[in-house]
């Protein structure tokens, strides 16, 4: 029930904003040639999937971007385990991404353009840059929270340091890594969608540049509206993923997708 009623606040939602959008197209409060309508958008949202272009491109750019996300969790939480594990690397490694991590995506293109080259190897760098920071951070957090209880009463069972890790710690965290996770997921999108911009040769950000500079308006609207979706679906595959490895936790506490 509950489930059913946020689902259905997001589609009044969304039916407000594109009602919004399609009001102030017709007031003519902008020119219609740099704000078109709903329907125009549609239309160039067709078009594009008419000739291949659209979902050829999608299909890069997801698969870039998941592939960047998951590389990026795992890292993360590799970096998190070795810093609860290590107070030494803690604080050497907290100095670093205090440097790295307001570093935007854009700053670093040009230079990992020589250093890796145009491909994949670039977006991968790119999206573990600023993606590894939400499962880190959130990670490290949510391991020095665990409550000391649990750690004694697992060395009273005559569990290792590495076995109170893995079955206490690491699973008592995990609902906060997810929402580091899910963080991440936006970032990775929006990391891939510059470098494309940049750097790519194919891909949504590649055709937002070339859509956008043939004056093609209700296309660029078109892929902008893509990119959105995919920030949806991103977030919804790792509530997903959140859901399988922590549904102990989101049944305990409710809480909500």
């Amino acid at each position: 029930m509950t489930r059913a009623l946020l689902w259905s606040r997001g589609a009044v939602s969304l039916i407000f904003v594109l009602a919004l959008w399609q009001a102030v197209a017709l007031s003519g409060a902008v020119p219609a040639k740099f704000f078109p309508g709903i329907p125009a958008i549609i239309d160039g949202a067709r078009q594009m999937i008419a000739t291949g272009e659209l979902p050829r491109n999608e299909i890069l750019t997801l698969g870039r971007a998941l592939t960047g996300l998951v590389l990026a969790s795992v890292a993360g939480i590799a970096l998190a385990l070795l810093s609860d594990a290590s107070p030494f690397f803690d604080r050497g490694f907290r100095t670093i991404s205090s440097l790295l991590q307001p570093v935007p995506p854009a700053a670093v293109v040009p230079m990992a353009i020589f250093a890796l080259g145009l491909g994949i190897k670039l977006y991968i760098f790119i999206i573990l840059l600023v993606s590894i920071w939400g499962p880190y951070l959130n990670g490290a957090a949510a391991l020095r929270a665990v409550p000391r209880e649990q750690i004694l009463t697992g060395r009273m069972l005559g569990l290792s340091p590495a076995a109170i890790m893995f079955r206490i710690k690491l699973p008592a965290a995990m609902p906060q890594i997810f929402a580091g996770i899910r963080y991440a997921a936006a970032v990775s999108l929006i990391a891939v969608v510059v470098a494309e911009m940049l750097a790519g040769r194919d891909g949504i950000g590649f055709l937002l540049v070339r859509k956008s500079f043939s004056i093609r308006i209700p296309e660029t609207y078109a892929l902008m509206f893509v990119t959105m979706f995919n920030g949806v679906l991103l977030a919804l595959l790792v509530n997903l993923a959140r859901r399988v490895l922590t549904g102990w936790h989101v049944r305990q506490t409710g809480a909500s997708e």
